[in-house]
């Protein structure tokens, strides 16, 4: 007997699991498809680098998170009516917004550096008792652009990548609290995505998603 519910859920279809976060320079050429982020081939022969799902060259990951990895989209719309009907005749957006947020779970300097906008991270190895690492942050006039990259596997083991073509930081409240109970310290950071103009079809200036996928799977 045929099914009325038109229902097609395999692990295509089905989403849920954690995502891994990436990030490269805005000069980094702009990604179009999967292996322009990592690798998906294992290396001949197989101890040389990089191994299969490394970061290409440019890019780094941003490691650990909590919360799971949020990617937003959002419009402002004008509406229009006339005299003679009760309701709106149509409406047009006016503004479009993205944003992708999480917590980093990696309290490193690399880590601070991005979501709080830090300086650049330098040694110094005059200390008596070792070297030591410096940081600062302060009140930046600006953001620092950069490309992103959400990568999320299926248990068939297939990809799919979200490849933000220009984020920088958003405002976003954030603390490091040391204290003797509770959660590891993780920030908050979220980014902006940017519509990037050299992208000719206006349907795709924030991002594209490239799926790996079998047919019929």
């Amino acid at each position: 007997m045929a099914d009325i519910n038109r229902t097609f859920v395999n692990d295509r279809s089905f989403i849920r699991g954690a995502a891994r976060l990436l990030l490269a320079p805005y000069a980094q050429t702009r990604p179009t498809q999967i292996s322009d982020v990592i690798t998906l081939v294992d290396p001949t022969p197989p101890a040389v680098t990089p191994l299969k799902y490394d970061a290409q060259t440019g890019w780094v990951d941003l490691g650990a998170t909590k919360t799971g990895i949020q990617i937003t989209i959002n419009n402002v719309e004008e509406t229009f009516d006339i005299d003679q009907q009760l309701g709106d005749i149509a409406s047009q957006p006016t503004n479009w917004e993205c944003s992708v947020g999480t917590q980093l779970a990696e309290m490193t300097l690399e880590r601070l550096q991005v979501a709080w906008e830090g300086s650049a991270i330098t040694t110094d190895a005059t200390p008596s008792t070792g070297s030591e690492e410096e940081i600062g942050f302060g009140n930046p006039t600006a953001y620092t652009q950069r490309r992103l990259a959400v990568i999320f596997q299926r248990p068939n083991g297939k990809i799919r990548a979200y490849l933000f073509h220009k984020v920088q930081r958003t405002p976003q409240e954030s603390s490091v609290t040391h204290t003797k109970t509770g959660e590891q310290i993780s920030v908050p950071i979220r980014f902006k995505v940017l519509a990037d103009t050299t992208v000719a079809d206006p349907l795709k200036r924030f991002f594209i998603i490239r799926d790996q996928h079998l047919a019929g799977t």
